[in-house]
């Protein structure tokens, strides 16, 4: 299997108020290869530094830029939407990570993927839970691949983005292994599909998740073992895994795990 090339977000600079501008130095000092920038209203308002963002584009292999809210009509719609595409429009490969929306209707959601996929940007579109318990997680990840499903009329308007974390996390009254088999039968979704996925990973020593408690992939209770074997023997097209760790030690520690398991 082909080496995953692996990125780090811009919550590695928490330390430094999550500033972009540290995290690139830090990523191109360590040789990461994806960069991943939420762009909340406050760094889409900051012309400089989005201009040195841009410059520093091509000592990556890609660049996703993460958007705030959800998929929904009122994302459509807003002020910050409109602002997110006219800089988006302004690079190579112009795309962007958003979380999916549980509350949201399948039918509403097409709609909304319609009306967008109508702009020359990609959507790729992340797992994401607001509701707790097993019935309405069972429900939100139905909902999530149907979405996929039932929008393949429009060619490859959009995206997935699998957080496996999420899937492990304690709000939704999961077993370890009913949380495994939703992340196998995910990864063999887009996987049968051919579909181009992009993997979002931290690791943790609890299921509750708090920030304090993250740790390398590969120590903690995530059974980063059995998925990553299941990913070496299924072979889904990977787009890449962004680590989303608050330092910068886990993120180094972390790839050198994921290189030497798919070596």
């Amino acid at each position: 299997m082909p080496e995953i090339t692996v990125g780090v977000a811009n919550s590695i600079s928490a330390n430094f108020q999550f500033d972009p501008l540290d995290t690139i130095q830090f990523a191109k000092q360590s040789n990461f290869k994806l960069l991943q920038i939420y762009l909340n209203q406050s760094l889409l308002n900051d012309g400089k530094v989005l201009e040195k963002i841009l410059a520093e584009s091509d000592h990556f292999s890609d660049i996703f830029y993460h958007a705030e809210g959800q998929l929904n009509e009122e994302f459509v719609e807003s002020v910050y939407r409109k602002q997110l595409y006219n800089f988006l429009l302004r690079s190579d490969d112009p795309k962007y990570i958003i979380h999916f929306d549980e509350r949201a209707n399948v039918d509403k959601l097409i709609r909304v993927v319609d009306t967008l996929s109508k702009e020359p940007v990609k959507i790729c579109i992340e797992n994401y839970f607001q509701l707790t318990g097993k019935e309405d997680a069972e429900r939100n990840l139905k909902k999530f691949l149907a979405l996929f499903t039932l929008s393949s009329n429009f060619g490859n308007a959009i995206y997935p983005v699998l957080d496996i974390p999420r899937l492990f996390h304690s709000n939704l009254g999961f077993t370890q292994e009913e949380s495994l088999e939703w992340c196998y039968q995910i990864l063999n979704f887009f996987g049968n599909r051919h579909i181009p996925m992009l993997l979002h990973l931290i690791d943790t020593t609890s299921t509750d998740q708090p920030r304090r408690d993250f740790t390398t992939i590969g120590q903690g209770v995530i059974p980063y073992d059995k998925i990553f074997g299941f990913i070496k023997k299924t072979r889904p097209k990977l787009t890449g895994a962004v680590l989303e760790f608050e330092d910068k030690i886990n993120p180094l520690q972390s790839r050198e795990f994921i290189a030497d398991f798919f070596a």
